[in-house]
């Protein structure tokens, strides 16, 4: 009783139904006002036709610009007024000034020298387009002498990182979308305690979507009190708007901006297998030492100052020598996330430049399969010209319905050739792709429209580094434990369950 109460009166059930109440009550009166108004109603359908007109031109998906144009039509006054709430963030005045004072401070750590960039067209030959892009279009930079470490299962990344932790001797910063209290935040927060007492500088910044379940909302409050500075990733308050749907999906660790963290692993006991919601949580990450941790430092940097709303000095955090490790590969930890911080799909084009370029084979993990259709093709692309891809999802769902999406995505991939697993123990969370053994990325970042839009995200784009060979050692593991999947699991009143929903995939 204790708990359904908590579900009915809690915070995730009232800003639902505030959201939902908002909706109808806009509904009702645009309703209304359409009854009794001829010139409304001539009004609203001129109105939907120049929004359908500036739709077709806009810059942005062809799924969403037909989930869009479907609302439109149906609703036209309605419809119109969603696609203004939610179809794009509108920033204030103050807020570009914000981010292109940011914008600045951040190119001016990332400029690169001519020897270096010849250095690394050499080191990755023909892959050198593939990390000038996502270099570009992320606004950082390619490294070498980067020492990194991979990390197969959540329990192996904790004890590592708590001992890295407890070496920390200038800054710490956390960026997760969970934090949860539990075996494995209660002993990180122990540490973070202890550290701000040896004058160490320690941040967190969480996702309030992501912890609204997890941890109270004075949360963040209770670690500022703590010595701790905090921010609360994009705060929810229950009135519509599109900025809600952008929410910080990163999980990075830096320490002292030599030492990295990066990979799907939030700061929860689920991910380190001491609960077992869903059977064995399988989870990766990836562990930078050098040069690399750079990008990771001015990404962090760059969130922070846009929800702390003032510029700091990026250079206080940027290590002035770096230990070299030279033979090691190239490194590109990127960010991604929604326009106007990014201007490009980050993320998308870089899984779309490793399908396309890959010539023997392919495996990816993925938690969620709803690809948007460019990566769709070029994964049915590469099947067809002889690749051998593979693809592991879960076993064991965490979302029943997205479960269901994911799995009537197979079809188009299975008839080409794509060879799909689910991962018998239990459920993946992983999120990686490893190319012909030498090109790899291992982040945040989910196959499906919320990771490849809405979210802000962070992979690590790597090459010919000992991460890689770490990384396909354990795929070939996680396909032996999995189970190929041969034929469709979905029934007739499924799959059309799913056609109706998959329209509207891009918004959601």
């Amino acid at each position: 009783m204790k708990k359904l109460l908590k579900v009915l009166f809690g915070r995730p059930t009232i800003i639902a139904i505030a959201i939902i109440l908002q909706i109808l009550l806009l509904y009702s009166m645009l309703t209304v006002i359409e009854q009794y108004s001829i010139f409304v109603r001539t009004a609203s359908v001129v109105i939907a036709l120049m929004t359908l007109v500036n739709l077709i031109n806009r810059d942005m998906l062809p799924e969403g610009k037909l989930t869009w144009a479907i609302i439109v039509l149906a609703l036209p006054l309605m419809g119109v007024l969603l696609y203004l709430l939610f179809s794009k963030n509108v920033l204030s005045r103050k807020q570009y000034r914000l981010l292109k004072r940011i914008d600045l401070e951040s190119f001016e750590n990332m400029r690169d020298d001519l020897p270096t960039q010849q250095t690394l067209r050499l080191k990755t030959g023909k892959l050198y387009g593939q990390a000038k892009h996502i270099a570009v279009s992320s606004k950082v930079t390619m490294h070498t002498d980067t020492l990194t470490r991979y990390f197969a299962s959540g329990e192996d990344f904790w004890q590592d990182l708590v001992e890295e932790l407890q070496k920390a001797k200038k800054f710490i910063f956390l960026e997760y979308f969970i934090i949860e209290r539990g075996d494995m935040w209660d002993t990180i927060l122990a540490i973070l305690e202890q550290k701000v007492k040896d004058s160490v500088e320690v941040r967190v910044m969480y996702d309030d979507i992501g912890c609204i379940s997890k941890i109270p909302s004075n949360y963040c409050k209770k670690l500022r009190q703590k010595g701790i500075r905090c921010v609360k990733f994009n705060k929810f308050r229950p009135l519509l708007s599109a900025v809600h749907n952008n929410r910080d999906h990163r999980k990075i660790t830096i320490i002292d901006g030599i030492v990295g963290y990066m990979g799907g692993i939030n700061l929860s006991d689920e991910y380190i297998n001491h609960t077992h919601p869903y059977g064995y949580w399988k989870d990766t990450a990836v562990k930078l030492v050098g040069q690399g941790v750079k990008n990771m430092t001015l990404m962090y940097l760059q969130l922070y100052n846009m929800h702390s709303k003032r510029v700091e000095d990026f250079n206080l955090y940027i290590p002035q020598e770096y230990p070299v490790y030279p033979d090691e590969g190239v490194v590109v930890p990127f960010g991604d996330g929604p326009r106007p911080h990014y201007k490009e799909m980050v993320a998308e084009q870089a899984y779309i430049d490793i399908i396309t370029q890959a010539t023997k084979s392919l495996y990816i993990t993925t938690p969620y399969l709803i690809p948007t259709y460019r990566l769709t093709q070029a994964l049915r692309n590469a099947a067809q010209r002889g690749v051998d891809v593979n693809i592991v999802t879960p076993g064991i769902p965490d979302k029943k319905v997205i479960y269901m999406l994911t799995r009537y995505n197979y079809r188009a991939l299975r008839e080409v050739g794509v060879k799909i697993y689910h991962y018998t123990p239990g459920f993946i969370h992983s999120k990686t792709i490893l190319a012909d053994d030498t090109v790899a990325i291992v982040g945040t970042i989910n196959l499906d429209y919320r990771s490849l839009i809405h979210h802000y995200e962070c992979g690590v784009w790597m090459y010919n580094t000992r991460t890689v060979q770490q990384l396909k050692d354990d795929l070939l593991h996680t396909i032996e434990v999995s189970q190929l999947q041969r034929q469709d699991s979905l029934n007739a009143l499924q799959r059309i369950f799913c056609r109706l929903l998959m329209l509207f995939t891009p918004l959601l």
